[in-house]
């Protein structure tokens, strides 16, 4: 039979393995995130390179909606 504090020891153990496999899920998805996130920033370097090369006198604030 297991006393008070040896079921308290258990549930800790419970909750802590239970955190750990948590923060690795934590950890995989901040680490596809950044990966996506680079990918993205290199996709905008090429666009705004690609635009640059087109009118290279283009300024963001020339841009106006279609609307206008």
């Amino acid at each position: 039979m297991s006393t008070p504090v040896e079921k308290r020891v258990i549930a800790l153990e419970e909750k802590v393995a239970h955190l750990e496999r948590t923060i690795e899920e934590l950890n995989q998805v901040i680490w596809e995130l950044n990966q996506q996130l680079a990918q993205l920033r290199k996709e905008w370097r090429d666009v705004r390179s690609h635009a640059t090369t087109i009118d290279p006198t283009r300024k963001p604030e020339d841009d106006v909606p279609p609307h206008w």
